[in-house]
């Protein structure tokens, strides 16, 4: 710390109307020590040296943008949904699904997908999710299971796959525009 000489005036005086105009601005010169910090160098370049890791909240996360848009899909039309990697060079199921809601989806099932999509035949398929088969055509299919209904819609991505599963109380008039309408009017 560097100790320097700082010059103050301190003004005087009595105020009022009854006391002597001369004595008004009345002035002591004087002289105080005060004490100026300086900054500490080489702590500075220490703290600029060290990175400091950040934490990231949960919403930041990359997977969380995933299950934002399947749990955004599924409501009143899509009673279920997932969505996948079309890259599935790493068999596990954890780098295979991004995310899912209301699924069971094991590594075959989505492998099967993802590798129907790949090869342009999984309109030639039978496709298992969760135990409920559908035939697809074009990338939507019904449930082979009437008693159940329902059926699923396909959508394939630039770099992924969402899958999703509608009720045997939706149309697929209904269920398929909506998916269909959701993957062009949300930003994944």
């Amino acid at each position: 710390m560097n100790n320097t000489e700082i010059p103050t005036k301190i003004k005087s005086g009595a105020s009022g109307s009854s006391g002597n105009s001369n004595n008004n601005n009345n002035s002591i010169n004087t002289t105080t020590k005060k004490q100026v910090p300086s900054p500490n160098v080489e702590l500075l370049e220490k703290l600029a040296a060290t990175s400091i890791p950040i934490a990231l909240p949960p919403s930041y996360k990359p997977e969380a943008k995933y299950e934002k848009y399947v749990n955004q899909l599924v409501g009143k039309f899509i009673m279920s949904a997932a969505m996948f990697s079309k890259d599935f060079s790493a068999p596990k199921l954890k780098n295979i699904v991004l995310a899912q809601k209301g699924l069971l989806i094991k590594v075959n099932e989505a492998i099967q997908i993802i590798d129907g999509i790949n090869k342009g035949t999984i309109h030639q398929e039978l496709i298992s999710i969760s135990g409920a088969k559908s035939k697809p055509r074009s990338y939507y299919g019904l449930n082979t299971n009437l008693n159940v209904g329902g059926g699923i819609i396909i959508v394939s991505l630039e770099k992924y796959i969402l899958v999703s599963l509608y009720p045997s109380s939706i149309l697929p008039t209904e269920a398929i525009p909506y998916v269909e309408n959701y993957v062009i009017n949300t930003i994944l």
